[in-house]
């Protein structure tokens, strides 16, 4: 095994003991990827516990899905994670985890993809949430493509989120504030009326990321016509 794969096998063991632990996950919910190169990926196997995961329980595979090496069953879920790497080369990290609070606003009908905290527009732009699809189905690549390219936390309606990144460290800070964005919201919600920053606020936010080169060609807005394009509920 070579070095550079051991060290992605410990991180991903890592980050998967934290999703755990931060209930962003619970029994053998989620996934996590990472790119060994090219269309070669390590992702891990169906069926396992984040928390509880050993450098040798992942399982090494191409994008076609032949494993190459590993014991166990790679997740279902991995054509998801290959739609990801192939719409983003940049991409080489993609953790698709289900945090609660985050999951309760799509079975509620509600969105997130809203310009309300500055700190989640300027990581994110907005966050989206992609059509639903039949968890572990053929369906999932086909709703993420269109927003991967522009995104790098997307919601899955009724089915957790997806965040991708550079690493898989850098995926699981994306998905904590995914979820941290969830949770002040619904606090928001409770105490009153949920507010939009102000469209010129918005634009000086997106001049900002920007310069921070965290464009990625994403819009910031769907509901206050500031930005105008983006598409996703």
């Amino acid at each position: 095994m070579i070095q550079d794969e051991w060290r992605l096998r410990r991180e991903i063991v890592e980050v998967g003991r934290k999703v755990y632990q931060k209930d962003l996950a619970a029994a053998s919910d989620g996934n996590i990827s990472a790119r060994v190169m090219g269309d070669r990926l390590l992702i891990t196997p169906s069926g396992c516990c984040l928390g509880e995961l050993k450098p040798d329980d992942l399982v090494h595979l191409d994008f076609e899905g032949r494993v190459l090496s590993g014991r166990n069953k790679p997740s279902s879920e991995f054509p998801m994670h290959v739609a990801a790497y192939r719409e983003r080369p940049d991409v080489h990290a993609v953790i698709h985890a289900h945090p609660p609070i985050t999951t309760a606003f799509t079975v509620a009908g509600l969105t997130l993809a809203q310009c309300v905290i500055p700190e989640v527009v300027l990581a994110f732009g907005c966050i989206p949430t992609a059509e639903y699809a039949t968890p572990s189905s053929d369906e999932g690549p086909g709703v993420i493509r269109d927003l991967i390219r522009k995104h790098d936390a997307l919601i899955l309606d009724r089915h957790g989120s997806l965040t991708v990144g550079k690493t898989a460290t850098e995926a699981f800070r994306k998905l904590e504030k995914v979820e941290h964005c969830a949770k002040v919201t619904l606090a928001a919600r409770q105490l009153g009326e949920v507010k939009n920053l102000t469209p010129d606020e918005i634009r000086r936010l997106g001049e900002v990321r920007e310069k921070m080169g965290l464009g990625n060609g994403s819009t910031l807005c769907n509901l206050c016509g500031t930005c105008g394009k983006e598409t996703a509920k």
